[in-house]
């Protein structure tokens, strides 16, 4: 009788714990690996069936969008928090859609059939994830990029970070910030001519209007993961090195909660550190290929820091650098700071930490106004040497 009630008692027990782990596991919060489709205004169809205004409509793998009707918009939400945005007459086709569930592996690919879209993305794609859009006999690969394509028109504008364009004939392009391309010969496209004659307004300015309402979303979820993020500031990364699998699984869990804050600009002064502060600790646990696409990105947060004229986190940001200069002898850099203006006291400091890398805060800019050329000097040239003069200046006041 006693074995009866003991067996019973155990039973209660273990029915005790699997509910208080049930209710453990429920409370947490849970990631949304689905992407969706949402129409704002107007009319638009996923596959054959007309979607309703504010509805979140699931996706899949071949899955076919299209936008009709004047005016209509409709947004795709990826399940890494990354947005495309359809205009109308516009459709597209997911060939990829992979996430695993730390973040650290995702595979998204989709097809532009008609006329354009204005794609945000927030995460940070190392070796063997991508983010690709792929467009007549066209691939265009991001890590982090605000970008917009347009069919009719037939260009490629980078808004925020590059693209790398690759052309029916495997030639691979890098598209840069403010260097719009033609994708029908792969010319580049002067920015002035562009604003002329190429760039839609209207569309660039609700992009812009609907990505601050996007980066303020996104910001609103990081207040409850600060805490769990700040955890890592002042771990030990050298007890790690010498276990490989340690090693790896220490990479991953930084790399997910890394994902969280990759968007985050230096006039957010809290995160952007906690941001930097985790990649320093990603650059000490990753592989040489990895090392060198997070070197990359930490340039663009050093450009973006100098562009904001936010130089808070200037000794931050140099400290990574400088512990990585091995990495930066490969790197065009002045291509990454030629439209920067940088103050005297940041360039100081710059030379101080990189005295065999002076170039690395010149600038275009820098080296128009040391040129003394005056006037009458100019006059006194051949045709040839002021037309060379003009085509100079041209290129100048086109970036």
């Amino acid at each position: 009788m006693l074995k009866i009630k003991n067996k019973f008692i155990i039973f209660i027990i273990t029915i005790i714990l699997w509910i208080v782990v049930w209710l453990i596991y429920n409370s947490q919060d849970k990631k949304d690996l689905e992407s969706y489709v949402v129409l704002m205004k107007w009319q638009a169809f996923l596959n054959d069936e007309q979607l309703k205004v504010q509805d979140r409509n699931k996706l899949a793998v071949w899955d076919m969008v299209k936008t009709v009707t004047n005016d209509s918009l409709a947004v795709l939400e990826w399940w890494d928090g990354s947005v495309t945005r359809l205009w109308w007459n516009s459709s597209i086709e997911i060939n990829e859609m992979h996430i695993s569930n730390d973040l650290t592996s995702m595979n998204i690919s989709f097809n532009l059939l008609s006329w354009k879209t204005w794609s945000n993305v927030v995460s940070f794609f190392w070796e063997w994830s991508y983010f690709k859009e792929n467009f007549r006999d066209t691939e265009a690969a991001v890590r982090w990029t605000i970008f917009d394509v347009d069919l009719n028109k037939d260009y490629l504008y980078v808004v925020d970070h590059k693209v790398q364009l690759t052309n029916g004939s495997w030639d691979v392009i890098e598209v840069t910030e403010n260097n719009p391309i033609n994708l029908q010969n792969f010319s580049f496209i002067g920015l002035e001519r562009f604003i002329k004659s190429f760039k839609d307004v209207d569309w660039e300015q609700s992009n812009l209007s609907l990505d601050n309402q996007f980066v303020v979303a996104l910001r609103s979820r990081l207040d409850k993961d600060i805490k769990n993020i700040s955890k890592y500031r002042d771990l030990d990364i050298n007890s790690y090195l010498n276990d490989s699998e340690k090693k790896q699984e220490l990479y991953n869990e930084l790399l997910s909660n890394y994902q969280k804050l990759n968007f985050v600009k230096s006039d957010d002064i809290e995160f952007f550190n906690a941001k930097l502060e985790l990649k320093d600790k990603l650059l000490q646990l990753s592989d040489e290929s990895n090392k060198s696409i997070l070197v990359n990105s930490t340039l663009y947060d050093f450009k973006e820091m100098l562009d904001a004229k936010r130089y808070e986190s200037t000794d931050l940001l140099l400290g990574i650098l400088s512990k990585n200069s091995d990495k930066l002898n490969d790197i065009d850099l002045k291509s990454y700071f030629e439209k920067v203006s940088i103050p005297d006291e940041i360039k100081q400091k710059i030379s101080d930490k990189f005295s065999n890398l002076n170039d690395f805060f010149m600038n275009t800019f820098d080296t128009f106004k040391s040129v003394n050329v005056g006037i009458d000097d100019i006059k006194n040239l051949n045709d040839k040497a002021k037309w060379l003069i003009h085509e100079w200046l041209d290129s100048l006041f086109d970036k």
